[in-house]
Protein backbone atom coordinates (compact mmCIF):
# COMPACT_ATOMS: atom_id res chain seq x y z
CA UNK A 1 0.00 0.00 0.00
CA UNK A 2 2.78 2.26 0.92
CA UNK A 3 4.71 1.68 -2.44
CA UNK A 4 1.43 2.76 -4.36
CA UNK A 5 0.91 5.77 -2.57
CA UNK A 6 4.89 6.54 -3.39
CA UNK A 7 4.48 5.71 -7.19
CA UNK A 8 1.28 7.71 -7.17
CA UNK A 9 2.68 10.57 -5.47
CA UNK A 10 6.00 10.70 -8.24
CA UNK A 11 3.52 10.33 -10.74
CA UNK A 12 2.02 13.52 -9.48
CA UNK A 13 5.10 15.46 -9.39
CA UNK A 14 6.62 14.36 -12.26
CA UNK A 15 3.70 14.73 -14.57
CA UNK A 16 2.49 18.54 -12.77
CA UNK A 17 6.27 19.36 -13.72
CA UNK A 18 6.20 17.86 -17.35
CA UNK A 19 2.97 20.20 -17.71
CA UNK A 20 4.52 23.33 -16.59
CA UNK A 21 7.59 22.58 -18.29
CA UNK A 22 6.21 22.83 -21.59
CA UNK A 23 4.55 26.74 -20.58
CA UNK A 24 8.49 27.56 -19.71
CA UNK A 25 10.43 28.99 -22.54
CA UNK A 26 13.05 27.41 -23.96
CA UNK A 27 15.47 29.03 -23.60
CA UNK A 28 16.11 30.10 -19.62
CA UNK A 29 18.21 32.78 -17.86
CA UNK A 30 21.21 31.51 -16.36
CA UNK A 31 24.36 33.06 -14.78
CA UNK A 32 27.59 33.22 -17.22
CA UNK A 33 30.77 33.02 -16.55
CA UNK A 34 33.05 35.74 -17.33
CA UNK A 35 34.80 34.35 -20.15
CA UNK A 36 31.80 33.44 -21.16
CA UNK A 37 29.90 36.87 -21.48
CA UNK A 38 34.04 38.08 -22.57
CA UNK A 39 33.10 35.79 -25.74
CA UNK A 40 29.65 37.13 -25.88
CA UNK A 41 30.92 40.80 -26.25
CA UNK A 42 33.75 40.05 -28.46
CA UNK A 43 31.18 38.56 -30.80
CA UNK A 44 28.81 41.31 -30.72
CA UNK A 45 31.52 43.57 -31.61
CA UNK A 46 31.98 41.79 -34.67
CA UNK A 47 28.63 41.39 -35.64
CA UNK A 48 26.70 44.47 -33.79
CA UNK A 49 23.33 43.48 -36.03
CA UNK A 50 23.35 39.66 -34.77
CA UNK A 51 21.34 38.09 -31.82
CA UNK A 52 22.94 35.39 -29.98
CA UNK A 53 20.64 32.42 -29.89
CA UNK A 54 22.68 29.68 -28.66
CA UNK A 55 26.13 29.21 -26.67
CA UNK A 56 28.18 26.75 -25.16
CA UNK A 57 31.45 25.91 -24.27
CA UNK A 58 33.78 23.76 -26.53
CA UNK A 59 36.71 23.01 -24.68
CA UNK A 60 39.13 24.64 -21.79
CA UNK A 61 42.86 23.76 -21.69
CA UNK A 62 45.40 25.22 -18.70
CA UNK A 63 49.00 24.89 -18.74
CA UNK A 64 51.55 26.23 -16.55
CA UNK A 65 51.74 29.73 -18.50
CA UNK A 66 48.40 30.52 -20.11
CA UNK A 67 44.47 29.04 -20.26
CA UNK A 68 42.84 29.20 -23.63
CA UNK A 69 38.66 28.74 -23.48
CA UNK A 70 36.54 28.33 -26.62
CA UNK A 71 32.99 28.79 -27.09
CA UNK A 72 30.63 28.26 -29.99
CA UNK A 73 27.93 31.18 -30.72
CA UNK A 74 25.45 30.44 -32.73
CA UNK A 75 24.06 34.07 -34.01
CA UNK A 76 21.10 34.85 -36.03
CA UNK A 77 21.61 38.46 -38.14
CA UNK A 78 18.20 38.94 -40.54
CA UNK A 79 17.80 36.01 -41.92
CA UNK A 80 20.86 34.42 -41.40
CA UNK A 81 21.77 31.60 -39.15
CA UNK A 82 25.36 31.26 -38.40
CA UNK A 83 28.10 29.76 -35.95
CA UNK A 84 31.10 31.22 -34.59
CA UNK A 85 34.02 30.04 -32.27
CA UNK A 86 35.29 32.93 -29.98
CA UNK A 87 38.57 31.68 -28.84
CA UNK A 88 39.80 33.48 -25.49
CA UNK A 89 43.34 32.90 -24.30
CA UNK A 90 44.63 34.35 -20.54
CA UNK A 91 47.04 34.29 -18.24
CA UNK A 92 45.49 31.98 -15.29
CA UNK A 93 47.26 33.87 -12.44
CA UNK A 94 46.23 37.33 -13.40
CA UNK A 95 43.54 36.55 -15.50
CA UNK A 96 45.13 39.39 -17.95
CA UNK A 97 43.38 38.03 -21.67
CA UNK A 98 46.30 37.62 -23.80
CA UNK A 99 44.73 36.92 -27.35
CA UNK A 100 40.90 36.63 -28.65
CA UNK A 101 40.22 34.76 -31.71
CA UNK A 102 36.86 35.13 -33.36
CA UNK A 103 36.23 32.33 -36.33
CA UNK A 104 32.81 32.07 -38.37
CA UNK A 105 31.91 28.50 -39.41
CA UNK A 106 31.84 27.13 -42.40
CA UNK A 107 28.12 25.95 -43.74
Amino acid sequence: MMIKQCVICLLLVFGTAAVHAEEAPLVTARHMSKWEELAVKEAKKRYPLAQVLFKQKVWDRKRKDEAVKQYHLTLREGSKEFGVFVTISFDPYSQKVNKIAILEEYQ
